[in-house]
């Protein structure tokens, strides 16, 4: 009897050695990818299940959530308004004959207010601000119209105060009636020939009023026909010829034709 156990027969060597090793892992992997098949086919037939046939899916909404901040549109700005024109006319300052303004016959009227509101014209010969300079000036008290020739041969002409001077041709036409104020008038167009008189005010030597008959309005000394003061208190009357350029009233009178 042998110390060793016997070898193994041929044929039990060759069936054991011929069995693969693998076989049971793989048995088990197919089963479960098997399995997860099903699972995902399962699952798009109950997603398909639950449209109706025949119903459109409804559109997905996409929500874009702004990062930071983002611009926001500008308001509705309103229109900017429109410049104002210009006014007519010439205002304060040295205007230069010819070249800033041309020659020929200007009126205005000085704005309502106190004694100090007065507005003031010269026609200079130059700019040098000489006095010998200076062919004619004049001033216009508050309220009152004035008028003033300005000739070709004036080097310019000086305005100060609010007044606006508008050539006659451009200004508004103006008939004062049978009552007329303070002013330069043109006798025809505004003030019409005739016998006019007055009551002057009660008060001081400054209450005096004044008057004169004119051939022009160039506002030197030439143009004055004739002229006259109707003191404080007392009553006036002058003639205005139709031959007459103009006439001026100075004061608080009021000339009343008759």
């Amino acid at each position: 009897m042998s110390a060793y156990p016997a070898p193994p027969s041929p044929q039990q060597a060759t069936a054991k050695s011929t069995r693969p090793r693998w076989v049971i892992p793989a048995a088990i992997g197919g089963a479960v990818l098997f399995l997860c098949c099903v699972g995902a086919v399962a699952a798009t037939l109950s997603d398909d299940e639950g449209d109706e046939p025949g119903e459109a899916a409804e559109p997905t909404t996409i929500v874009t959530v702004p990062v930071g901040d983002s611009p926001q549109p500008d308001a509705a700005s309103e229109p900017e308004p429109e410049p104002e024109p210009e006014p007519a006319g010439f205002g304060a300052g040295v205007w230069e004959v010819g070249t800033e303004i041309p020659a020929g016959t200007y009126v205005t009227v000085a704005p309502e207010g106190s004694v100090f509101d007065l507005c003031y014209w010269a026609r200079l010969s130059g700019f040098s601000g000489d006095f010998d300079e200076i062919i004619a000036n004049d001033n216009i008290a508050a309220g009152a119209r004035g008028r003033l020739t300005i000739s070709e041969s004036d080097a310019g002409v000086e305005f100060s105060g609010d007044c606006r001077w508008v050539e006659v041709s451009e200004a508004p036409p103006v008939e004062v009636g049978a009552d007329v104020g303070e002013g330069v008038w043109a006798v025809g167009d505004e003030i019409q020939p005739g016998t006019y008189t007055t009551q002057a005010p009660q008060g001081d030597v400054f209450d005096s009023c004044y008057w004169a008959r004119l051939s022009g309005f160039s506002g030197e000394f030439g143009d004055l026909i004739t002229n006259g003061i109707v003191e404080a208190g007392s009553r006036g009357r002058v003639e205005v010829l139709p031959s007459d350029a103009g006439v001026v009233f100075t004061g608080e009178c009021t000339w009343t034709r008759s």
